[in-house]
């Protein structure tokens, strides 16, 4: 694997991270969920045909779509592009569902992914649900399972937002009674393979958004301690701070390399493969994202438990991400199982 981002991976880390601070969370009064939340700008960037060559004209690269939900990560912004933009794509593209996929793309049709209540996975019908990054979505993609068969369907969403612990984000609750609906061809079940690979890059983007979280929060508070004064001299020139900062480094770009890899092996592993880095990335950095975060209020000092600043709204986030396809202690106990039952695996 080589590192090394190309000038188009680089060209669209720019381009993404100018929309995203336009598109950025300035406050916790200023969030905008729901259908304010911006969808068009995503549409308009291409972030939901990444994942399609036929719609973007570069071969689908996990990479581009983790470089992507880094920067929407880092200004906190809730957009949902996690969900909606890459999330629901992958799901059609897996299940074959090319027409839906083309209005999906287009910006027509707004769809959220539909998670067990618990958050710890992809939801089945039947289940008491939870629409993720539902702003703006009219219907959710669930599973229909039988057997080994996945088969995607749709529920119609109800207009009650949830009120979440992540302030940035929509949620919307589905009651285990809901039918499904009939809102276009949704193409065929979806292979046990096939599947592997579209759990491999949620949990690689949730990773990736937890890769953004901690470095606006370090970003912010390096900033911080540089100005701020104490003793006649800047915070930041004490060494028990610039401690507790280097070591935030250190988790960050740990979590940066794991999801890198992660986003990397969607394309070029096996499925096998692919999921066990994207389980260890979503390990790694659920873990590293909450040491960071905390760290970050630490060094804020007192004005990081006031309503107005970021930190209550990172904290939030990283929190609501470690639970989203399962926190640290489910991805380990996962890289276990998959290990033990494909010692070949690196």
């Amino acid at each position: 694997m080589d590192v090394t981002l190309t000038d188009d991976q680089e060209l669209l880390r720019e381009t993404a991270s100018r929309l995203a601070d336009d598109l950025a969370t300035p406050g916790a009064d200023a969030v905008e969920t729901g259908a304010k939340a911006p969808w068009l700008p995503l549409v308009e960037l291409g972030v939901p045909a990444l994942r399609s060559p036929e719609h973007s004209g570069i071969d689908a690269s996990g990479v581009e779509a983790a470089l992507v939900v880094e920067e929407f990560g880092r200004t906190l912004s809730t957009a949902p592009v996690v969900g909606q933009a890459l999330v629901v794509p992958e799901l059609l593209t897996a299940a074959g569902a090319t027409e839906l996929l083309d209005r999906v793309v287009a910006g027509d049709v707004r769809l959220a992914p539909m998670l067990r209540r618990d958050c710890a996975g992809l939801g089945e019908l039947g289940d008491d649900l939870v629409a993720f990054d539902a702003a703006g979505a009219t219907h959710g993609l669930a599973v229909d399972r039988s057997g080994r068969e996945r088969r995607l369907v749709a529920v119609a969403l109800p207009d009650a937002p949830l009120d979440g612990l992540d302030l940035t984000r929509t949620l919307v609750a589905v009651d285990a009674g809901a039918a499904a609906v009939e809102i276009g061809d949704l193409g065929t079940s979806i292979a046990p393979g096939r599947w592997a690979m579209v759990m491999a890059l949620g949990l690689t983007m949730v990773a990736a958004d937890l890769v953004g979280i901690m470095r606006g929060a370090l970003d912010d508070v390096v900033g911080y301690v540089a100005e701020r004064r104490q003793f006649g001299v800047p915070v930041g020139t004490f060494q028990a701070v610039q401690h507790l900062a280097a070591d935030a480094l250190v988790l960050l770009e740990g979590a940066r390399s794991c999801c890198w890899y992660a986003a990397w092996a969607i394309d070029h592993r096996d499925p096998a493969t692919a999921l066990l880095a994207a389980r260890t990335a979503k390990g790694y950095t659920s873990k590293a994202g909450l040491a960071v975060v905390e760290v970050t209020v630490q060094l804020f000092g007192g004005i990081a438990i006031t309503w107005e600043q970021m930190s209550h709204l990172r904290l939030r986030r990283t929190l609501f991400d470690r639970q989203i396809w399962g926190d640290e202690t489910v991805q380990y106990d996962e890289v276990a199982r998959l290990r033990l039952a494909n010692p070949e695996l690196v």
